[in-house]
């Protein structure tokens, strides 16, 4: 047994750590600064279905920069991951 298992209580090769590991992986956020979203309703026809996420302002609202439009206030219903989670 090693110290860390010692020191935590439980064997980082057993089922127990596989878990906690699994979990924490399912916390990680779901956007990120500088991540390219897809916008659901864009702002103006002419303006890009696409933005940047710049910086999160609440739980549920990102600033985001959006191409032939300028910066613009989403909440997270409003735009989509590109990539496939």
């Amino acid at each position: 047994m090693s110290l860390n298992s010692e020191i935590y209580g439980f064997d980082r090769s057993g089922a127990g750590w596989q878990m906690l590991q699994a979990q924490s992986i399912s916390c990680a956020p779901r956007f990120t600064p500088s991540m390219w979203v897809q916008l659901l309703n864009p702002p103006t026809a002419y303006s890009s279905d696409q933005g940047r996420l710049l910086c999160q302002v609440a739980e549920d609202q990102w600033l985001a920069w959006v191409p032939e439009y300028g910066e613009l206030l989403l909440t997270t219903d409003e735009f989509c991951s590109l990539s496939e989670d």
